[in-house]
């Protein structure tokens, strides 16, 4: 299959019935995110900094993947309290590899990952100041009830921030990312081909009663948010 013929065939979205089922591969996926994750976590690690405040204790990162944002992000702010939840056991075993390596290296942070089922997060009403999540949305199994629950321990003055690829976005933008994965272009067409685009994000903000939230068109992503953020450059 050509690289134009994957670009024309993104209209109807394909979700994903085993993301991530053998260990072996998310592992190689990992492998590669460390490679590049300096770039591709720039972006959301900024715009989780700046709303940071002062008299904030705890972060939630919903669908954590390997750990690599969370681990990052409790790096910067090691006063803080990083929880993440991911359903998906093989990239749970990951992440805690990553997270036993951060340890042994003396990384200062404070970071905790669990496994449970992200339609129901395991924490209490309005306990979490920034509630994170970033290229996950795509395979969440349950996204209306997530979203609900992404809105329920978020702390009133407090924001949920989502991010994950748009299948709509400009074919620039797609063919940029297929020169720099190259090996790994297959599994970014997979991806991009379960996510969803800005009308279809709207449509489950709609369905969670969410319809005060905000979504963003942002080069290859999408931004959705519980309030206006102010944007960041690349």
């Amino acid at each position: 299959m050509t690289t134009d013929t994957r670009l024309l065939d993104l209209d109807a979205r394909v979700p994903q019935t085993t993301p991530y089922a053998d260990i072996d591969g998310v592992r190689a996926y990992d492998l590669g995110m460390r490679r590049s994750a300096l770039m591709a976590y720039k972006r959301p690690t900024d715009r989780i900094m700046a709303n940071v405040r002062d008299g904030m204790t705890d972060l939630v990162e919903v669908g954590f993947n390997t750990g690599l944002l969370s681990l990052h992000i409790a790096g910067k702010l090691p006063h803080l309290a990083v929880s993440g939840v991911e359903e998906n056991q093989n990239l749970v075993d990951v992440a805690e590899d990553n997270l036993t390596l951060a340890v042994w290296a003396n990384t200062e942070g404070d970071v905790e990952f669990e496994l449970a089922k992200l339609s129901r997060l395991p924490f209490p009403d309005d306990s979490a100041d920034i509630v994170f999540s970033f290229s996950s949305l795509h395979r969440w199994r349950r996204p209306v009830e997530t979203l609900k629950e992404c809105a329920r321990i978020c702390k009133p003055d407090g924001v949920v921030i989502i991010e994950d690829i748009n299948r709509h976005a400009e074919e620039g933008h797609i063919t940029f990312i297929l020169q720099f994965v190259k090996e790994g272009g297959d599994e970014f067409m997979r991806s991009l081909q379960s996510a969803y685009c800005r009308e279809e994000a709207v449509e489950l903000l709609d369905q969670a009663g969410l319809q005060d939230w905000h979504v963003v068109e942002e080069d290859l992503g999408l931004v959705i948010s519980s309030r206006p953020l102010e944007p960041v450059s690349m």
